[in-house]
């Protein structure tokens, strides 16, 4: 076993407090916090609604991390890679990791990527098409979604083409992108402050929306029409919550980091502190996106700093940075995505007795395994910009009281839906390894530090997110959303509501059925042909080329 005397330097880990700090608020904010407040208030109608969604997430977000540090102690004392199915096969077992190996693989990844590229197109649409004032929507909804996917279809072919074959343009995509996606952020947080100080005025004074001050909280504010009474404002709010955590969902790198770290103190300090300027960050992004937005040019930022400065060309260039910086996150979880099935074979997680997803090119990359992505990323692309198409034909063949301009703001149909679905999932399975934490403390399974704040972190975080999860599965199979008040069937909601459904089928099927089918695969395998892999696998883990490439 391994002690603190007998460490050498290197394998004390990397990171200070402050080099530890920079990485994770590096790294955790992603693109997702341009795009989602204006998604969210498609939802809503009620900025006052959105950002407390943000408060009571961003506390969910926090108690998670602190059981986490529990749980990373773990990978911490077996020097093995703080990742989510190391933490749960620890916890659970062999039988059961493979279940969340496979998801995040061959689901959650290639959905995020495929997405993401639909998200990209879009905000490069919005930042060079002028938007129609008619109804707040584009009156060429065809020619949206047209621009929108090829540009999606190209911008992902481009990021894969780069990681499948090298490593430096990937490298440098991920460094000068993080430092891109970071400008438009603390832009508009400083331009904000100093309005708030009186350092000068907006250009249009469009501060709640001409309203004068902030009133977030009012009901009667303009921007706060979606705002009702009691319960039917939590629900609202509940359903918004898996749309905030996927802007949250890069906090388990934080947790991830603890072997890396000098210390161990330090590591709870930098983890704790990182979220929390994170979430800071994030609170006052939405409340100044929407204090200086409108609904005519949405609730984002590159608008917001239109509404301050005046300046197109500023709101353009910015427009072109958030596309960026969602391109890198693209190409960000790409590479994750090529190293995690590539790890899905070297634990005979699926059947690949010839080690073909884990033989590395002479640029180090798993070659076949970033192939595999790419190829589960275009078809996951495909599946969804064909669903998106159907619903868009029905909402504008059809008119209907949701839509009597016959114009859009979005393309992101099933597809949106889809990401705060595998977020969902995803949460869920981090909490099956809070509760696979707390029933450690009782059967002592692996060893762990332990944390006093752990038992109240967990219990909050699998209560909220368990809540969360009842009433997201609910309001998916309310199909009273199909009818208007007056009992007519609306054509668009009838054929969204049956994508849904088959879509959730679709995700769980493959979740269950594919562990257990690659599970028999393997069984069958002899002896001989797995001796024969782990000296392939002991040249992957080693970063070495692949023979087969010499």
């Amino acid at each position: 076993m391994y002690t603190k005397n007998n460490l050498n330097k290197k394998e004390q880990g990397q990171y200070g407090l402050l080099s530890m700090l920079a990485l994770i608020v590096g790294v955790v904010i992603g693109s997702g916090v341009y795009v989602v407040n204006d998604s969210l208030y498609r939802i809503s109608n009620s900025a006052g609604l959105i950002i407390i969604t943000w408060l009571l997430i961003s506390l969910v977000i926090l108690f998670m991390l602190v059981a986490f540090i529990e749980i990373s102690s773990i990978t911490a004392k077996t020097k093995e890679a703080g990742t989510i199915n190391n933490w749960f096969r620890h916890l659970f077992g062999a039988k059961y990791s493979k279940f969340i190996g496979v998801f995040f693989a061959l689901i959650y990844f290639p959905i995020l990527i495929s997405v993401l590229g639909i998200i990209s197109g879009e905000e490069f649409f919005k930042t060079i098409w002028p938007l129609s004032n008619q109804s707040q929507g584009y009156d060429s909804p065809y020619l949206m979604f047209l621009f929108v996917t090829i540009f999606a279809f190209i911008f992902i072919n481009i990021i894969f083409t780069i990681n499948t074959y090298t490593t430096k343009p990937g490298k440098k995509i991920q460094g000068i992108g993080t430092i891109i996606k970071l400008i438009p952020l603390v832009l508009l947080i400083f331009l904000g402050l100093l309005i708030l100080m009186n350092a000068f005025t907006a250009n249009n004074q469009a501060i709640n929306n001409g309203e004068g001050n902030f009133t977030f909280f009012d009901p009667n504010a303009a921007f706060n029409s979606g705002w009702e009474n009691g319960s039917s404002n939590l629900k609202i709010i509940l359903l918004m919550a898996p749309t905030v955590m996927f802007s949250f969902d890069g906090f388990l790198f934080a947790a991830s980091l603890q072997n890396e770290s000098k210390k161990t103190s330090t590591y709870k300090v930098a983890a704790v502190s990182g979220v929390l300027f994170i979430i800071l960050i994030y609170i006052l992004l939405s409340l100044f996106v929407f204090a200086f937005g409108d609904q005519e040019g949405g609730y984002i930022v590159s608008n917001a700093l239109y509404n301050i400065t005046g300046q197109k060309w500023l709101s353009t260039i910015v427009g072109i940075m958030i596309v960026v910086s969602v391109i890198t996150g693209i190409s960000g979880n790409s590479i994750t995505q090529n190293r995690m099935i590539a790890d899905l074979s070297v634990n005979n997680e699926i059947k690949d007795l010839d080690g073909n997803l884990i033989a590395r090119n002479k640029a180090k990359v798993p070659q076949n395994s970033a192939k595999l992505s790419w190829i589960l990323a275009i078809i996951w692309f495909f599946i969804f910009r064909l669903l998106d198409l159907c619903i868009l034909l029905s909402i504008v063949e059809n008119k209907d009281q949701l839509n009597p301009f016959n114009t859009i703001n979005s393309t992101l149909f099933v597809s949106g839906w889809s990401l705060n679905f595998i977020t969902l999932i995803s949460y869920t399975f981090y909490v099956l390894v809070i509760i696979g934490g707390i029933k450690n403390r009782f059967d002592k399974k692996v060893e762990v530090e332990k944390n006093k704040l752990f038992y109240p972190a967990a219990f909050i975080s699998v209560f909220m997110i368990f809540i969360i999860l009842i009433v997201f599965t609910i309001d998916l199979f309310d199909y009273r959303s199909i009818f208007t008040d007056s009992n007519q069937l609306i054509v668009s909601e009838l054929v969204s509501y049956i994508f849904h459904i088959i879509i959730l089928i679709t995700i769980i099927s493959i979740i269950i059925a594919v562990p257990i089918y690659f599970e028999k695969d393997v069984k069958k395998a002899n002896q001989e042909k797995l001796k024969a892999k782990e000296k392939l696998i002991k040249a992957y883990k080693m970063q070495k080329t692949d023979p087969r490439y010499k």
